[in-house]
């Protein structure tokens, strides 16, 4: 990845929670693996769901973000030509407060693991505000976001004929895991991939989706947190393939 920029903050702030992604690779993606896209470019959809969370005083507990937008090159290495751009949908029900907050974190103005993200951005095309569904399976048979008449995207787990059914099939340790170190890649099939609002420079086909769990800090210990949110997280992450 890129090299961040530093980025000094006062806020005491804390995200803890589920992301995904519809994105235009191969299954499986290769950016997981910190290759460049697969037909070297990426159209996405990125989706986060907030459980526990906190920007000082205000509560982020049950908010909802998504991204749409695309990159080419490879954003895991020193490339010149990579590029990304993108726009986000914030959850409708997010306070004023909460709005701003949510605002700085995911646009990297806050630090941490968002603010390495946020340092790849070369155009935010906007922000909006829309209702927000989130939905994933206990067991990650299943995981889906939607904004109505906007974006709707559904995802099942990878399977196959040699697969055990009891578990997930995962990757540990992804060398480009998108939420930071630490966490557990679940793999899963793209079923709907609808997803409106942002000006893709061409069709938007979906074609590869992962569930990382999350848990960010401003000058976290990424290794460490990433471990241990991916140990205290859904039981369903720790039985990887």
């Amino acid at each position: 990845m890129a090299e961040s920029t530093t980025v000094e903050t006062a806020a005491d702030w804390h995200l803890r929670g589920e992301w995904f992604d519809v994105c235009s690779c191969k299954l499986p993606c290769p950016c997981t693996f910190a290759q460049e896209p697969t037909h070297g470019d990426c159209l996405f959809t990125l989706v986060w769901q907030v459980h526990e969370g906190h920007y000082g005083d205000t509560d982020l507990a049950g908010l909802g973000v998504i991204a749409v937008g695309e990159f080419a090159g490879n954003m895991w290495v020193d490339d010149p030509n990579a590029t990304m751009k993108l726009m986000f949908y914030i959850d409708a029900k997010a306070d004023a407060d909460q709005r701003y907050a949510l605002e700085r974190i995911f646009t990297g103005k806050e630090g941490g693991w968002p603010g390495e993200f946020g340092s790849l951005i070369g155009t935010l095309d906007r922000i909006e505000y829309a209702p927000i569904t989130f939905e994933v399976a206990d067991d990650l048979a299943y995981w889906r976001a939607e904004i109505p008449g906007k974006v709707d995207v559904r995802v099942e787990a990878l399977t196959g004929p040699t697969a055990d059914p009891s578990r997930r099939v995962t990757t540990a340790n992804a060398p480009g895991a998108e939420v930071g170190p630490g966490q557990v890649a679940t793999w899963g099939v793209v079923k709907r991939d609808q997803a409106q609002g942002f000006d893709f420079s061409h069709e938007y086909r979906g074609g590869s989706s992962k569930h990382f769990p999350f848990d960010w800090q401003p000058h976290a210990d990424h290794s460490e947190a990433g471990q241990d949110a991916g140990m205290e997280s859904r039981s369903h992450c720790q039985c990887n393939a």
